[in-house]
């Protein structure tokens, strides 16, 4: 499929910016490039079998026993990488030392990914942030993930679908269960620019999926006929706190 006009001129304003200012590598920060080939080679790519729900890594491409138990409201989640190593620390880059450019190169596999999936998607939004965090970090990291997949794809991108209607503390270092409460009811989506579309929500980092499940129980709240989950990484658990699922 060639890629859209306006996507292409995404890219190429990427690229002067590369010009006038050299880049560094997300992964390894070596100089000449945002994400250099080696960084690549070195990504734990995700692929099959993985829980068809879920996209959890396993043993064979069945449902994993957590969306047996408790079947999440989006319709399937994927992940392109394992969230370690060079991944791990161009997200770092991307999320906490403003190096804003990581985001529309790892959108990239994000791009083919979705194009893979065979999802038909209506409408693409990122995870919002809260207003503490937005003006704390000054952008969002997920909507520098989802704007240039919409921008490639020709799918309609509206963040301000999917809101953020409380603070949450952050999930890193809680359980399960505190996840889950943590995110309860913490998003509220606009039905009048949700109702009757497949929405597609990005994030940067799932690990137990309640985020990403949160954001589809809002969506669907408001009308939305399906959502699909995708990020550029999954983090594992901890053996004791989630063996079998994201």
């Amino acid at each position: 499929m060639p890629e859209r006009l306006v996507y292409q001129a995404y890219r190429f304003l990427w690229t002067m910016v590369d010009w006038l200012y050299p880049p560094v590598c997300g992964g390894c920060e070596e100089k000449g490039e945002r994400w250099c080939e080696a960084c690549n080679r070195r990504s734990q790519v995700i692929v099959p079998p993985v829980c068809p729900v879920c996209g959890q890594p396993q043993a064979e491409e069945v449902l994993c026993r957590r969306c047996r138990q408790a079947p999440p409201a989006y319709t399937a989640l994927r992940s392109w990488a394992i969230f370690g190593n060079q991944v791990r620390n161009a997200v770092h880059r991307l999320k906490y030392k403003g190096d804003l450019g990581i985001g529309e190169v790892l959108s990239r596999p994000l791009i083919t990914g979705l194009r893979q999936y065979g999802w038909v998607v209506d409408l693409i939004v990122p995870v919002p942030l809260g207003l503490a965090r937005l003006a704390e970090r000054g952008y969002n990291q997920a909507a520098l993930l989802a704007w240039p997949m919409a921008l490639a794809l020709g799918i309609s991108y509206r963040p301000k679908s999917l809101c953020r209607v409380r603070e949450t503390r952050s999930q890193v270092g809680l359980k399960l269960a505190e996840r889950q409460e943590n995110v309860q009811g913490a998003f509220s989506a606009r039905r009048e620019w949700v109702a009757g579309k497949t929405v597609l929500v990005v994030d940067d980092v799932t690990t137990s999926g309640s985020t990403l499940n949160a954001c589809a129980a809002a969506l669907l709240e408001a009308g939305a006929s399906a959502v699909y989950g995708l990020t550029l990484a999954r983090a594992a658990w901890e053996p004791a706190q989630a063996p079998v699922a994201a």
